[in-house]
């Protein structure tokens, strides 16, 4: 890990899981129909490319609340550490060596490894400080584009092919902005913004993209304060919360040292829908993909045909690896990533079966302000978590409960199907329900 990343070290496997979201779909193949369109979390593309009107984004803009810590009023020990993290996209051309002149070729077998033409990409990472008595910066993004060749030859050292990987240079800016609120209590905005200034390379989408920013999001680390909550802020900064303008980004609080459920010195500004303290679930092998079951993608890839593996595994680094991982799984290591055994948090086995007290008679009904409520009631839904954005849609709502339920740690929620939703009874019919607290659901009866 970088050295300049330790501050920001419990938000990386997070972080990581942005970055990659979207990079390779499985089954992992070039041709699946998946992946012939990439690239489409965190994009902010050239500013000329966005004038033409075709929906993207040529920046992001984030803001947050900060609130300094007591003794921490003058700024001199007060600011924050920011870096951007993107994705630079990196074309990767085959050649064949033919009657002494490389080729352009689709693809190319060497040596018992199959190599396709197809689009890599390149970490890359921009890091600013900001103290609060400094008040703003300005820092230039300058990617520099290249052109590496490596040569492949087979088992007896002669030549039969090249791959040509290609960068386009990039530009731009970031910018970084402490703003005093109308709060008397000293909190403060902190504005983020990245803006793409580089060139267009003319072609289709996929050609603009080769001077993209790919999987955009930005990391922010507090000194001598911490960040609020733009999800569940504190009653007292509410309205200034209200007041933040985020674009294409949303800051989200990431657990740290002395993080309480409305607070944390460490923030992520993501592209993708995330809540406050996100977690990557603990994972038996690394899949390069955080957010998916590591079992179904095991599944997944072991139920590819023997020439689908192939083509994996000549699709990209990454791919590769998730493929040989799954192949060599035994037994035992399946099992873990089926959960045969139960695992606890400390890594211990345990026979405890959770599941078994499932097989209690369901709850009949929950008391929310005095009123039982049961399946069949009607209810108005005040959505208080914002879970997802789903929650913004089905405020208000009326909604009709299917079932009450409990889980292992005593929580009950409620379970509806929205009235006005033309396939309501068909998810009924087969058990699917929107779930809610009880403080959530105003009965109507």
């Amino acid at each position: 890990m970088n050295d300049s990343m330790g501050a920001f070290a419990p938000a990386l496997d997070v972080a990581n899981a942005v970055l990659y979201e979207g990079y390779l779909l499985y089954p992992y193949t070039a041709s699946a129909g998946k992946n012939r369109i990439r690239w489409q979390f965190g994009v902010v593309v050239p500013r000329e490319y966005a004038a033409r009107g075709n929906g993207e984004a040529c920046e992001q803009q984030t803001e947050i609340l900060f609130e300094r810590v007591a003794g921490e009023q003058n700024g001199r020990s007060s600011g924050v550490q920011a870096v951007l993290r993107f994705l630079q996209v990196e074309s990767r051309a085959l050649e064949g060596w033919f009657d002494g002149a490389f080729v352009p070729v689709p693809s190319l077998r060497v040596g018992g490894t199959t190599y396709l033409t197809f689009d890599e990409a390149v970490e890359r990472e921009v890091h600013v400080a900001l103290r609060l008595d400094a008040g703003a910066a300005l820092l230039p993004i300058a990617i520099e584009g290249g052109r590496d060749v490596e040569e492949l030859h087979d088992d007896v050292g002669e030549i039969r092919g090249r791959i040509v990987r290609r960068r386009w240079p990039l530009k731009g800016k970031l910018e970084i902005a402490f703003e005093p609120t109308t709060l008397s209590n000293g909190l403060l905005k902190l504005r983020v913004s990245v803006a793409n200034e580089s060139e267009v390379v003319e072609g289709e989408r996929s050609s603009a993209l080769r001077t993209a920013l790919v999987s955009t999001h930005v990391l922010l680390a507090a000194q001598g304060g911490t960040f609020l909550s733009a999800l569940d802020p504190p009653d007292e900064a509410r309205a200034a919360t209200d007041a933040l303008s985020n674009h294409h980004v949303w800051p989200v609080l990431i657990a740290a040292a002395g993080s309480d459920a409305q607070r944390s010195a460490l923030a992520l500004a993501s592209p993708i829908i995330l809540y406050d303290f996100p977690a990557v679930a603990a994972r038996t092998t690394d899949q390069h993909d955080g957010t998916e079951i590591d079992e179904l993608l095991t599944l997944s890839v072991l139920a590819l045909s023997d020439a689908e593996r192939e083509e994996a595994r000549a699709t990209d680094p990454r791919a590769r690896a998730i493929v040989e991982r799954a192949e060599s799984l035994d037994a035992q290591a399946l099992a873990r990533v089926h959960a045969g055994t139960l695992y606890r948090l400390d890594g211990t086995e345990t026979e405890f079966d959770p599941f078994a007290a499932l097989d209690a008679p369901a709850l009949d009904c929950v008391i929310v302000g005095g009123v039982a409520v049961r399946k069949g009631s009607s209810v108005r839904l005040h959505p208080k978590r914002r879970a997802d954005v789903w929650d913004t849609f089905l405020a208000e709502k009326i909604a009709t409960v299917r079932a009450i339920h409990q889980d292992l740690e005593d929580e009950f929620y409620v379970a509806v199907t929205v009235d006005d939703d033309p396939a309501s009874d068909l998810h009924d019919w087969y058990g699917r329900s929107l779930f809610f607290y009880p403080d959530e659901v105003e009965p109507l009866e």
